[in-house]
């Protein structure tokens, strides 16, 4: 009894070393590529530059420069990222899914059809003297709490993939919707929900930033009360059950705090795709781990939306960094395909399975 103990412990500790490990590494590379986001524009500073600046040494051109526009898109790059990070990871745990992130499940586009209503056709009578970061937050939460109740009803809070179909098919459904209502809109409201649809954070000023922190904590703090049982979430539900979790009630506070980061970073800076969906799987296979860890899902998302600011940084073109992060995880899709297919064809063959059963049974029961 006390060697399988001592193995068990043993597996723990090297299991929470390579997390520590990953999360670090993503830690810094997040920070190298903050330091260069903080360096690029049309004033180009080496990493140096930029450090003595934020040490509080350099030019005033700089100060002005660094401090003034470039510091809030790049802290903003490193929130947002960190954010869709844990969300992809507290959606994937709770519903056993790989594909189970807030975008894949319609969850930001739920709340971007709101928020461009709001924008292109009428502005809601609530948001007058509101600035434009909290009625847009309000419009993404309650598009996003539809999302929430449309995959309750028809996909359920389960571990199948009927809620990945059902929330792929919301998804699509609501791109639609967003397509009519910028046809239907007039073109210079139509260009600000464009530049808004694009999902960058070059347009992040300080002054967003603590509301945006302010926004993120309650659903932070839903999901960090959350996490001692996360990792239970993972087994079956009849073994979670008897290992004391109370399986519905977890899935719905890690659904609500995870739709709820999601709302609030398309409200700031945009509906920004893949990145809650690659960002576990990433830290999950760097770090070796059954499950994504919250933690390194989150260091990995910062990493991996900084390294995409400054690649679209980089290029002759301006390009919005959720157009980048878009062409980077296009890499991903077909895997992510593929993997949707296995799981709709064993869906169709476990239905169609218990078809002809009933069918068999039926046609014994009439012969008898």
């Amino acid at each position: 009894m006390t060697t399988i103990s001592t193995i068990l412990t043993a597996q723990q500790r090297r299991r929470h070393a390579r997390v520590l490990a990953s999360t670090l590494a993503f830690i810094l590379i997040a920070l190298i590529a903050y330091l260069v986001l903080l360096g690029q524009g049309s004033v180009e500073l080496s990493p140096r530059q930029v450090i003595d600046v934020l040490t509080g040494g350099g030019s005033e051109s700089h100060i002005r420069v660094v401090w003034d526009l470039r510091l809030p898109v790049a802290i903003a790059t490193v929130i947002v990222g960190a954010a869709l990070g844990v969300a992809g990871s507290w959606t994937q745990t709770m519903a056993r899914n790989p594909l189970a992130s807030p975008d894949i499940l319609g969850v930001t586009g739920g709340a971007s059809v709101l928020v461009v209503l709001g924008t292109v056709h009428s502005r809601p009578s609530f948001a007058d003297g509101i600035p434009d970061f909290w009625w847009r937050a309000c419009l993404a939460m309650c598009g996003a709490l539809l999302v929430v109740i449309l995959l309750a009803v028809l996909g359920g809070i389960g571990t199948s993939n009927r809620i990945v179909i059902v929330g792929i098919a919301l998804s699509l459904m609501f791109q639609a919707i967003v397509a009519y209502l910028m046809r239907s809109a007039q073109i210079l409201r139509a260009a600000e929900a464009q530049t808004w649809l694009a999902g960058s954070t070059g347009f992040v000023h300080m002054e967003v930033i603590l509301p945006l922190l302010v926004a993120l904590a309650p659903f932070l703090a839903i999901g960090i009360w959350c996490a001692r049982e996360l990792p239970l979430l993972a087994h079956d539900d009849s073994s979670a059950t008897t290992l004391g979790v109370n399986i519905s009630r977890q899935r719905a506070l890690l659904l609500i705090a995870a739709t709820g980061i999601s709302a609030v970073v398309v409200s700031v800076v945009g509906p920004i795709g893949f990145i809650a969906l690659l960002a576990p799987h990433l830290a999950r296979m760097v770090a070796r781990t059954p499950t994504p860890s919250p933690v390194a899902s989150a260091a990995a998302g910062a990493a991996l939306l900084t390294v995409c600011a400054v690649i679209a940084g980089a290029i002759p073109v301006n390009a919005p960094v959720g157009a980048v992060s878009s062409v980077i995880s296009e890499g991903a899709a077909p895997s992510a395909v593929r993997a949707l297919a296995v799981a709709l064809g064993g869906v169709l063959a476990a239905r169609a399975l218990v078809v002809l059963l009933q069918e068999v049974h039926a046609h014994r029961s009439a012969t008898e």
